[in-house]
């Protein structure tokens, strides 16, 4: 990685780097019913290109248009690498062969006053799903710029031990790909902070341009986001009605700036209606948060089977018919 300088367009679960706070995500609904689009290894190198960019480093960018939930690439890590434990890290950087510590020396240091290769791996390194204190640096992924408003995410999968680049918008050929390095229900001041702490750069995308209306929007908008995060959790039992009202207020809310961050909502809303025995509304929710999973892991993913029959069966769910509240009107 190296210092991103735009991004075009602006989130719940896993990422961020392995040393840094791990990122949140916002999406748009954007509804289909087949799958996303299937690609192949050969598919996907034809899919981008890795480049130069003046006095930047270097970034990846899509050779031919790309549709909403495409797998743009799928790597195995270059090097594993452990937040608690240096000799590990050192032993596994050691242990490369020469081409692949070419590669891992050639990615970007934000750090270069750290040793032993330390410094490339808080820069680059991914965590492996939810544990921040393992993560993994790519030689092809690790290249990908930041943006706050980022066009594709990336997931971890334990099954096939790779790491997967979905696009979460259609992006046109030539147009540079980007993700997001940071937790981006924040605010412009504490992303620019963070960022700064974290990867020692200051991002000038449109939401961290601050005069820009959107960015003055979303600022206003974020706080009332998380709020609604917290009373979703406050209300979910003693009051699932209004704890359903918040869940519509923070989807609308991230509808007006953002391609990412509803699936924690659409998860938090079928459990609700799972739990006080509304099936058809469960089920909807299910449905609702696998579509965005086959966009932003696919049906390979770690969690998409379960989602399957969440979706088919939402009483297969664990707490489900706990109680009974008719929630149709909520």
């Amino acid at each position: 990685m190296k210092v991103p300088r735009r991004g075009e367009d602006p989130s719940p679960r896993k990422q961020g780097r392995v040393y840094p706070p791990s990122r949140v995500a916002s999406p748009r609904p954007r509804h289909f019913q087949n799958h996303p689009p299937k690609t192949s290894a050969s598919m996907e190198e034809s899919l981008y290109i890795v480049k130069d960019i003046p006095t930047l480093g270097k970034g990846m960018f899509a050779t031919q248009d790309i549709k909403r939930g495409t797998c743009i690439i799928s790597e195995s890590p270059l090097v594993y690498v452990s937040k608690n434990d240096s000799f590990e890290t050192v032993q596994a950087i050691q242990a490369l062969s020469n081409k692949n510590k070419k590669g891992f020396f050639a990615l970007h240091n934000s750090f270069p006053e750290l040793p032993l290769g330390f410094g490339i791996v808080k820069t680059n390194g991914l965590p492996l799903g939810q544990d921040p204190a393992r993560g993994a640096v790519y030689r092809v992924i690790s290249r990908i710029n930041h943006s706050c408003t980022p066009n594709v995410t990336h997931a971890w999968n334990s099954k096939t031990k790779k790491e997967y680049i979905h696009a979460i918008e259609d992006i046109p050929a030539g147009a540079e790909i980007m993700t997001s390095y940071i937790s981006l229900l924040m605010k412009r001041a504490d992303r620019q902070a963070s960022l700064k702490h974290s990867f020692r750069f200051k991002c000038h995308c449109s939401l961290c341009i601050a005069t820009t209306a959107i960015s003055k929007d979303y600022d206003i908008a974020v706080p009332r986001i998380n709020e609604c995060k917290d009373l979703i959790i406050q209300y979910a039992i003693k009051n699932p009605r209004k704890a359903l009202g918040h869940v519509r207020e923070g989807l609308a809310l991230l509808d007006k700036f953002s391609n990412r961050g509803k699936m924690n909502f659409y998860f938090d809303a079928f459990q609700i209606c799972a739990i006080f025995s509304n099936y058809d509304l469960a089920k909807k929710w299910a449905e609702l948060y696998l579509e965005e999973y086959r966009v932003e892991e696919g049906v390979t993913g770690s969690q998409y089977e379960q989602f399957v029959e969440f979706s088919q069966n939402p009483k297969s769910f664990e707490q489900a018919g706990a109680a009974f509240i008719d929630l149709s009107s909520a």
